[in-house]
């Protein structure tokens, strides 16, 4: 009779555990770690974690499993009520009731902290490339900018500008998101202008530009699989124009012009991510602003009836807008 309170009490338990059972469902974690909260809301603090295949009890008058609220109702290890969200749990209540709830987690399991395999070999170090080199070729728009002549042309025929594209540039160092890089754009391409004169003299022109600069993009948009970018810049032009006539009597004459410019430029473009190991395929835009610039020749002229008496020993450009397309490869290493 002594510990006979001592044996009340645990009957009262016992009895008190059992009565809670009878009004409770058992359930069980689907994902692989999930949080009992203490609010109604994933951004309560957490009171306890459960691994995946653990059980708790959830309350039986939960009402039509279809129509659940978002967190359910429960208890932590030291009594304490908490909430756990229904998504992370299956309720077993031994009818055909439970099959309204999957068995297992349906998509991604957000709570999966654990790295997919393989996992990188430069692991726990970032696998990222921060060099990249693209090389493309290209197409834009002729500048329409032939040289003075002295007589009238009857006929003429412009091609459009075609060439390559390189471009290499490394992630700025401050830069924590991977999107801000800086590095040097190649441009070498060419055009052919074709003009008859009046007197049936003609004249082709091959006028070729060496363009090279600094230019920094920004990656605007990004995801696992694209990426779109823009970039501004500016280059510095050589420009080699070669002209060669073909007048009366088999009267042939040739003259090279050379110059410098400078153009401002911006550009946008798109990367379809690891078309390749390490390899995206990109395609876009430039749009280019050549400043008014003049080339000049010291050859002399055998066919003075074409050449420009005021400009003979030059050629001079206006101010020009260019956009160009282009198409290729970038490299990451």
């Amino acid at each position: 009779m002594k510990y006979w309170p001592l044996n009340l009490i645990i009957i009262i338990i016992i009895a008190i555990f059992n009565i809670t059972s009878a009004f409770a469902f058992d359930a069980i974690v689907i994902v692989l770690e999930a949080p009992l909260l203490k609010e109604a809301s994933l951004s309560s603090s957490v009171l306890q974690t459960l691994r995946k295949g653990e059980h708790l009890y959830v309350p039986s008058d939960l009402g039509d499993l279809s129509n659940l609220p978002e967190f359910i109702s429960t208890y932590d290890r030291s009594g304490n009520e908490a909430f756990i969200p229904k998504k992370y749990i299956k309720i077993i209540t031994n009818d055909i009731d439970e099959e309204q709830m999957p068995i297992a987690f349906e998509g991604r399991d957000p709570t999966d902290y654990r790295l997919e395999e393989p996992i990188p070999r430069s692991y726990p170090f970032s696998d990222y490339s921060f060099l990249r080199a693209s090389v493309s070729l290209m197409m834009g728009n002729n500048l329409k900018a032939p040289y003075d002549y002295n007589n009238y042309y009857s006929t003429q025929s412009y091609s459009m500008e075609s060439g390559a594209r390189i471009a290499i540039s490394r992630k700025i160092s401050f830069d924590e998101f991977d999107r801000y890089y800086f590095g040097l754009l190649a441009i070498a391409c060419s055009v052919n202008n074709r003009l008859t004169f009046t007197n049936n003299i003609e004249s082709s022109e091959n006028r070729s530009i060496l363009r090279i600069g600094p230019v920094i993009t920004y990656d605007t948009f990004k995801t696992n699989q694209y990426r779109m970018t823009v970039g501004a810049g500016f280059t510095y032009n050589y420009h080699r124009s070669t002209i060669s006539v073909q007048g009366d009597l088999s009267a042939k004459d040739q003259r090279i012009f050379s110059g410098a410019s400078f153009s401002p430029l911006a550009n946008l473009f798109f990367q379809k991510i690891d078309v390749l190991p390490k390899t995206d395929l990109i395609g876009g835009a430039d749009l280019n602003l050549y400043l008014p610039h003049t080339e000049k020749t010291s050859d002399p002229q055998s066919v003075p009836e074409v050449w420009n008496a005021k400009a003979s020993d030059q050629l001079s450009t206006a101010l020009k807008i260019q956009v160009s397309l282009f198409l290729g490869f970038q490299f990451k290493y």
